[in-house]
């Protein structure tokens, strides 16, 4: 076996999963001796997903050096099943994922796996002028609120305070947050910065992993890919990145 791992965090694989499924249709994980990745595009390249399991983040851990591809919604579909308190026992042969699942109920699956293909995926390499760092459930309301109204989301920082903003056919919506508020962790912004991006592609991905972060953390500049990390209750690594809005 190139992997035998057992996994409790269910959650935190659960909400990475649904963030990857809105991503792409087939993954390609990477096992070693430290853990299991995963980093991908959207097929527009506009957002890139960069995950690691660390080999602290697993109850049991073994792995060798591999790849294994797989359909997300295959592989979502069966730890979805599982719940919260349950244990999760993963096993890779050449041809299946082998998945056991320990709790109230005790289910066994087989999943399918795909040929290997190109894992090789630039990361981003920016300086930022603006930090915030957000609870996941407030950033959540924003982008939802402005959603009614906009296909994207401008940011507007200065020292001290944050507004995001959203401009459509019917109308525009503004949301003001200043550094002493109490969803606010952090808030550092070196000059007067804005920058714009695509409300649906951070909408994807702060549903799924902010169910389970602590905090999101956002660097952005103008015309510049948003890169967010999420912190998580293990030790599990999510970064996200994405392309600025073109006007």
């Amino acid at each position: 076996m190139s992997l035998s791992c057992q996994i409790k965090n269910v959650e935190e694989w659960q909400a990475v999963l649904d963030a990857i499924s809105a991503l792409v249709e087939d993954a390609m994980f990477i096992v070693n001796t430290d853990g299991v990745s995963f980093r991908g595009t959207d097929p527009s390249h506009v957002a890139l997903l960069d995950i690691t399991f660390p080999k602290s983040s697993f109850e049991k851990f073994e792995g060798k050096t591999s790849l294994f591809g797989i359909r997300v919604g295959d592989f979502k579909a069966v730890m979805d099943s599982a719940g919260k308190n349950d244990v999760i026992d993963l096993q890779l042969d050449a041809k299946k994922l082998l998945v056991s699942i320990s709790g109230s109920l005790n289910m066994k699956y087989k999943v399918g796996l795909l040929e290997n293909s190109e894992v090789n995926q630039p990361i981003p390499r920016c300086s930022y002028k603006s930090k915030i760092s957000i609870q996941p459930n407030t950033l959540s309301r924003i982008l939802t609120n402005l959603e009614k109204i906009s296909d994207n989301i401008l940011i507007n920082s200065s020292s001290g305070q944050v507004e995001f903003s959203g401009q459509g056919d019917y109308g525009d919506g503004k949301i003001n947050i200043d550094s002493r508020d109490f969803e606010m962790n952090d808030l550092d912004s070196q000059e007067k910065i804005t920058a714009n991006y695509s409300l649906e592609y951070m909408i994807k991905v702060i549903r799924s992993i902010g169910k389970t972060s602590k905090m999101v953390n956002l660097e952005y500049d103008t015309q510049k890919p948003m890169h967010l990390s999420f912190d998580m209750p293990s030790a599990t690594k999510v970064e996200y990145y994405l392309a600025p809005r073109v006007q």
